[in-house]
């Protein structure tokens, strides 16, 4: 059976048990740690823990193929501005926006 360890300040806030893990990092690795935890200010375990956590988020979260694709289609609602050969004609419509755009914040 496996000993059950206690970080006695964070168990007193969360009632949680931790437990100790041993990672191996190779020296860029190891700096890369210490300078995320020195600029945040976190411990070194809090950087792994939030990593582990947005790494999970994103591995472990189910999604349909092409969802992001899915999620384009139709976003710019419709709106009887927007032309109907946008697709089709969308390095016309970037280029005009852009000398629009430039136009109107010219110093002279």
């Amino acid at each position: 059976m496996k000993k059950k360890t206690y970080d006695s300040k964070a168990s007193r806030r969360s009632g949680q048990v931790r437990e100790p893990v041993q990672v191996y990092l190779d020296p860029k690795d190891r700096e890369l740690l210490e300078r995320v935890a020195h600029t945040k200010g976190w411990s070194r375990a809090e950087v792994l823990r939030r990593g582990l956590r947005s790494l999970a988020a994103e591995a472990l979260t189910e999604r349909p193929p092409h969802w992001s694709l899915r999620y384009l289609i139709g976003c710019m609602g419709d709106d009887p501005s927007i032309p109907t050969d946008l697709a089709e004609r969308h390095d016309y419509y970037l280029a005009e926006a852009y000398e629009e755009h430039a136009r109107r914040n010219r110093v002279d």
